[in-house]
C-alpha cells in the first residue's frame, strides 16, 4: 500500500526552505500532495492562492513523487479526510514552531484520530529563511536571490516592484 502525505502551507512565496521539507519527504513517502492554504488569519498574502499554487508547480517541476497540488480553504484535518490520507508533514525551523506544531498537531488529532503530523527539522542550512523574512528583505530591496529558486526569485521581485508602484 502506498502511504500518501500532506504537506500544507502557505508558500507566500514558495522557498528553499520549504523545497528541502519536501525533497526530504519525497524520500520517505510514496506521494506528497502538496496543500496550499487560500487563507492564514495570521499571515497576510501578497501573491494570490492560484499564483502560489502556479510558483509551487514551478519549484516542484523537477521533483517526483509529488502527486498533486492544491489549494484548501478547510481544516486539516478535513482536507486530509478528504484525500485520503492520515499523514500531515510540517517542517520546523525552531523551538517556536515546535510549540506552535505540537498544539496543531494535538487540535487535528481530536477532529481526526488517525492523523499523525510528522515534524520534520530544517536543514541548518535553510532553517533561518522563511517566507516573511524574504517578503521584508525584497520589500527594502535586499538581495533574496540565495533565498528562492530562480523562477519564484524574479515573480516575487516582479510582484513587490507592482506592489510598490501603487
Amino acid at each position: 500500500m502506498k502511504k500518501t502525505a500532506i504537506y500544507p502551507g502557505t508558500f507566500d512565496p514558495i522557498t528553499y526552505g520549504h523545497l528541502d521539507i519536501i525533497t526530504r519527504a519525497i524520500k520517505i513517502f510514496d506521494n506528497i500532495i502538496i496543500a496550499v492554504s487560500s487563507n492564514n488569519l495570521n499571515k497576510k498574502t501578497i501573491f494570490s492562492l492560484k499564483e502560489r499554487i502556479k510558483l509551487t508547480r514551478l519549484a516542484t517541476l523537477h521533483l517526483d513523487n509529488i502527486k498533486k497540488i492544491i489549494g484548501f480553504n478547510d481544516l486539516l484535518a478535513n482536507l486530509a479526510k478528504k484525500e485520503n490520507t492520515n499523514i500531515l508533514i510540517r517542517g520546523v525551523r525552531t523551538i517556536f514552531d515546535f510549540d506552535y506544531e505540537i498544539k496543531l498537531a494535538a487540535i487535528n488529532k481530536q477532529i481526526y484520530p488517525e492523523l499523525d503530523s510528522i515534524f520534520l527539522l530544517s536543514s541548518k542550512e535553510v532553517s533561518f529563511i522563511s517566507s516573511s523574512f524574504v517578503k521584508e528583505i525584497a520589500k527594502y530591496k535586499g538581495n533574496v536571490e540565495p533565498y528562492l529558486p530562480k523562477e519564484i526569485h524574479f515573480a516575487l521581485l516582479k510582484k513587490i516592484k507592482k506592489i510598490s508602484n501603487k
